[in-house]
């Protein structure tokens, strides 16, 4: 099962004639403490260190692998382990960066910590689990959360993986009223052996849990409406309604009506701005009867000055401050605020009963929430139940995903059970991995692999934040890929462009609504055994190393071959076909694979996709009471 290297690692055997190596290693006062010997002794060894320190780990055998358990002895608090890249590479999964490479290794990965984080310094996004997927059908796993975890993956294929976990946090105020004991680092790593990348990554997924509901299929099939880019925080209700009626003017299909911030007289209360939106029912009733479903958006936080934050900071619904128990400020991106305690099943029935209050006075029917990620809660505060930040937004998620339908969240940590739609995070309107379109391609990649099915790529051409706004040619590529994706979502309005602009992108918006049947089996698929929507091209052709790399091109479902151009003024692009006939679906022109197209056809009306032959007639493993449900 394993052995031991002169080098003190430790090499198990994960398939014939392949092992993955991994070297634990501690720190100290910023000092890396490497082994001196190891000790095994039948499912235990024991490593030394310098000045007699030791860490030891409990080998276990484990369903379709083993299960590690590390431990630092005392006094060691931060553990670590590193694995070569090149044992098993390339690799994928973690979640969701700012720069989002594909593989890992295309642009490496540091987050330190590794929890959801809104834009952290290091890059770090909102989504994110502590997976990591090896194409030679090798998975790693941290079972849970013990303590801070750091994750470091080096851009370089012949590089390491490193994991730092660090004792759970000593208690605000623990040892001044006599001794105690000081915790020390536990690193649990699940290793998961798999047939092939397909194989592995489907039994990752498997261990994390995954949905067994799905969004309401409206809300993946016609196109998602928001105020954000267009108006931002200047949103009222005459422009909602003018929004609106310029939709169904322009003959998009609609499904939601988000109303953004600011609709609200303060952060955390929830009654409409009456300067703004005079007569808010009146709004929604109107919006329903031009076909929308109206959401609002809904952080957790409360300004300070809001009726709503005297409330709950009077009930103790908040996180609070260990010091006076009052409630602790957290800075987000609209200055401090209170931020709700979702471990306080009394505060989340209270801000339930408030939100359906709210719904059931105006009409809404669910809500954008936003926010709520791990950074967020800070690190010494005090909650109902002893929370770490990335079970903050896990618990958040689940609170969402219990009483809503028509919604979205914009974080998760092992969320992956929840049928709700998870938005990448707030997209920049220009063309790279640097968090443009492309990311939007390998952030969805990423998730997908991870375990979230049911993707909302965020707004169709960005946010258009500091005047960046996109130009028609990039709005129409990104209306061409989302096509392609679980949702679309549009709040810059093609028809601001020109008349062509809004014919490509209205034609487009149709075709990913004629998907609607196949979505639903997808979806069927999705709750029925976890599989994603979307799908790397390894998802089918695990074998063909070719697929291991390509960062630009998916599959949606088993059928749908897409690769969209992600490059400025590109009227071709390179596109590979693996094995199989491949049917462009614009000309009919059939393709044998595996096969590079060098140099495919792609002016700007057209996105290359093509359908595989044969597999129309494939049978999804779902039930037909499943799909019935989803398409009612």
């Amino acid at each position: 099962m394993y052995t031991l290297h002169p080098d003190h690692s430790l090499h198990l055997l994960v398939k014939e004639r392949t092992s993955l190596a991994l070297r634990p290693f501690a720190l100290a006062y910023g000092v890396r403490l490497d082994p001196l010997g190891a000790i095994a002794d039948g499912d235990r060894i024991i490593w030394t260190l310098p000045n007699d320190l030791t860490i030891e780990l409990e080998i276990a055998s484990r369903e379709h692998g083993f299960g590690l358990m590390f431990h630092g002895k005392p006094p060691l608090s931060q553990i670590g382990v590193e694995i070569p890249l090149a044992d098993a590479g390339p690799w994928y999964g973690m979640g969701e960066r700012v720069i989002q490479g594909w593989p890992l290794e295309q642009t490496g990965a540091i987050s330190q910590p590794f929890i959801p984080f809104d834009h952290a310094p290091d890059g770090t996004l909102n989504i994110g689990t502590p997976l990591w997927i090896g194409a030679a059908g090798v998975a790693l796993l941290v079972e849970n959360d013990t303590g801070r975890l750091d994750a470091t993956l080096d851009a370089d294929p012949n590089g390491m993986l490193q994991l730092v976990q660090h004792a759970p946090p000593v208690s605000f105020g623990a040892g001044l009223d006599g001794a105690f004991e000081r915790p020390t680092a536990h690193l649990p790593l699940r290793i998961l052996l798999g047939s092939d990348v397909h194989n592995v990554t489907q039994r990752a997924i498997a261990v994390l849990g995954h949905p067994t509901s799905a969004p309401p299929l409206a809300m993946l099939a016609q196109p998602i409406w928001t105020t954000w880019a267009r108006y931002k925080m200047a949103i009222d209700q005459a422009q909602t309604l003018a929004f609106a009626h310029e939709i169904v003017q322009h003959g998009f299909g609609r499904s939601v009506l988000e109303i953004d911030d600011r609709w609200q007289t303060d952060y955390g209360d929830l009654a409409f701005d009456q300067t703004k939106f005079p007569d808010p029912k009146a709004m929604v009733d109107e919006l329903h009867a031009l076909g929308f479903r109206v959401t609002l958006w809904m952080p957790p936080f409360f300004a300070p000055h809001s009726a709503t934050f005297q409330e709950a900071a009077a009930h103790g619904f908040l996180v609070r401050h260990p010091a006076n128990d009052a409630p602790y400020f957290t800075r987000w991106w609209q200055g401090w605020g209170g931020l709700l305690d979702v471990s306080n099943p009394v505060a989340l029935a209270w801000w339930h009963e408030k939100l359906t209050y709210l719904q059931t006075a105006y009409g809404i029917d669910g809500f954008k929430f936003d926010g709520a990620e791990g950074n967020f809660l800070p690190a010494e505060a005090v909650t109902h139940a002893p929370t770490t930040p990335a079970e903050y937004a896990d618990r958040y998620v689940a609170f969402v995903a219990a009483h809503w339908d028509w919604t979205e969240v914009r974080t998760g940590w092992r969320s992956q059970r929840h049928g709700i739609l998870f938005r990448e995070w707030d997209k920049s309107s220009h063309w790279g991995l640097d968090n443009g379109l492309h990311a939007v391609i390998t952030q969805a990649l990423t998730m997908s692999v991870i375990g979230y099915p049911f993707i909302l790529p965020d707004m169709i051409g960005g946010n258009a934040y500091a005047g960046e706004m996109p130009d028609r040619e990039l709005l129409i590529r990104w209306t061409q890929a989302t096509a392609l994706l679980p949702a679309m979502q549009f709040s810059i309005a093609p028809w601001q462009y020109d008349a062509e602009t809004s014919d490509i992108c209205r034609r487009y918006a149709q075709f990913h609504a004629d998907l609607a049947p196949y979505l639903a089996e997808l979806c069927a698929e999705a709750c029925a055994h976890g599989t994603p929507l979307v799908r790397p091209l390894w998802w089918h052709f695990p074998n063909d190393p070719a697929t291991w790399i390509i960062n630009d091109q998916w599959l949606l479902g088993p059928r749908w071959l897409v690769a969209p151009v992600i490059t400025p003024g590109a009227t071709s692009r390179a596109v590979y076909l693996p094995a199989g006939e491949w049917r462009d679906h614009w000309t009919g022109d059939i393709h044998s694979g595996p096969f590079m197209l060098p140099n495919h056809p792609a002016p700007l009306e057209t996105l290359p996709l093509f359908e595989r032959v044969g597999a129309q007639s494939e049978s999804l493993n779902v039930s037909r009471e499943t799909l019935t449900e989803l398409l009612t």
